[in-house]
């Protein structure tokens, strides 16, 4: 089982990763803070005053967020692109709005909404995610309902873990599931709640990929911590 698309848009849209905001009638494109609370209604954090908060009022905004891969050579879960009016919140809706984004994203400016901070909140109408030459449309209402992957924001821990202190154990694990001997120099390269990739990266260029994929989805780094830890005890070999 893997990631809904509707999901791999969430977690692009948690405010882990850097924002762009495309505002129609505003020169260029501009790097926004953003964050997308339990409602699934993406916020910007906005400077007062500024062009670009005079320009989210007026026109309609398209949010950008590109995938980071955690480690080299990785597989990108793509390019989410999300389209809606931008309003302006005020008042006990900005200050419950700045409790919210806190919750996803502690940011010191939000204690300024309403001085020198300004809090804008999506209505999406338009939500696409990207892949490589693949493009999915997702609905809007599916979109909000889905929830953003629990591993998302410590995946490049766990995935270094795997590979500097249990890369043996995780080699005899692979062979295991697929039957045959691991590729050279194998890895783990991504993370999710229903599973495992992995793969290698020979004379330069990306190899071949296996998911190994959960019994049932994970809920947080501790249970995946658990699980993990049973999956690796029976491979026999001692973790590094």
């Amino acid at each position: 089982m893997r990631p809904t698309a509707a999901e791999v848009a969430r977690t692009l849209a948690n405010g882990r990763l850097a924002g762009t905001a495309h505002v129609r009638g505003y020169p260029g494109q501009v790097k926004v803070r953003h964050a997308t609370p339990a409602d699934g209604r993406p916020l910007l954090l906005v400077g007062l005053g500024t062009d670009l908060a005079g320009a989210l009022t007026a026109a309609s905004t398209v949010l950008s967020v590109d995938d980071v891969p955690p480690t080299p050579c990785a597989p990108s879960r793509g390019r989410l692109w999300l389209t809606g009016s931008a309003e302006r919140l005020d008042g006990a809706d900005a200050r419950a709005a700045a409790d919210a984004y806190a919750q996803v994203s502690p940011l010191g400016d939000l204690l300024d909404v309403g001085r020198g901070q300004a809090l804008f909140r999506i209505d999406a109408s338009e939500v696409r995610l990207a892949k490589g030459r693949r493009l999915v449309e997702i609905d809007p209402a599916e979109f909000r309902a889905a929830t953003p992957d629990p591993l998302a924001a410590d995946e490049g821990r766990l995935l270094h873990d795997l590979n500097d202190h249990h890369l043996d154990q995780l080699v005899v694990l692979v062979e295991r599931v697929a039957g045959r001997p691991a590729p050279v120099g194998c890895q783990a390269l991504r993370l999710d709640r229903y599973g495992l990739t992995v793969g290698s990266v020979p004379n330069g260029g990306p190899g071949p990929r296996l998911r190994l994929g959960f019994e049932r989805p994970v809920a947080s780094v501790c249970e995946l911590t658990h699980l993990m830890h049973t999956l690796l005890a029976t491979s026999g070999v001692p973790a590094r």
